[in-house]
């Protein structure tokens, strides 16, 4: 009776195995764009880049932003007040590079990942054509290259006059102007790398 049940177990053991390799699979198989998806939505995917504050503020001061970088670059100095970083000589004294990425799953999510592997930022997007694409309220212009065997992203932000005007009135607080210049890092590119669990 107990070399039976013993055998029964095995079997039972061994069907519930090829099952979970089976969802494995599949959702290894969902997880992963296919060409088709890709030409429909070629943002699709996770895209990382390794952030430095420095280039977040020339960024800024670009678009005529600069007096919003105390308010844009804390997650450099989590422990500092904007007002704390206003102050400083060099605001970017101090910050070490970050990793940061974000992803862009089929259902329409965006998101954000930091550099300890958590979940930042939370939004819908949208493509609005083959130059534009929408996170949340604001417009980016994108461009997708291929630089030797990998693909790489680049963002800018569609900073309207109303934004910017918002913005400035009160450089130290959140604005759609800053978020949308901190999410993008215009000048720079992103790689598209392994989606994992996020998309």
């Amino acid at each position: 009776m107990r070399q039976r049940l013993s055998s029964h177990l095995n079997i039972v053991m061994a069907t519930l195995l090829a099952f979970t390799a089976l969802g494995v699979g599949a959702a290894s198989a969902l997880n992963a764009p296919t060409a088709s998806a890709l030409a429909k939505n070629p943002i699709f995917g996770r895209w990382q880049q390794t952030h430095r504050c420095a280039s977040l503020v020339h960024a800024l001061t670009k678009v005529h932003l600069r007096p919003l970088a105390p308010g844009v670059v804390g997650d450099y100095f989590p422990d500092k007040t904007p007002q704390q970083l206003a102050s400083k000589e060099h605001i970017c004294w101090g910050a070490k590079p970050q990793r940061h990425s974000h992803f862009f799953a089929r259902a329409g999510q965006f998101g954000s990942v930091d550099q300890y592997g958590q979940q930042v930022d939370n939004d819908s997007y949208r493509v609005v054509n083959a130059r534009t694409l929408r996170i949340g309220d604001v417009n980016f212009r994108y461009q997708i290259d291929r630089v030797f065997d990998r693909k790489v992203l680049a963002l800018k932000p569609v900073i309207t006059r109303r934004m910017r005007r918002q913005a400035l009135a009160d450089p130290l607080q959140f604005s759609a102007a800053g978020w949308s210049v901190a999410v993008s890092y215009p000048g720079s590119t992103w790689k598209r790398v392994r989606c994992g669990p996020w998309c």
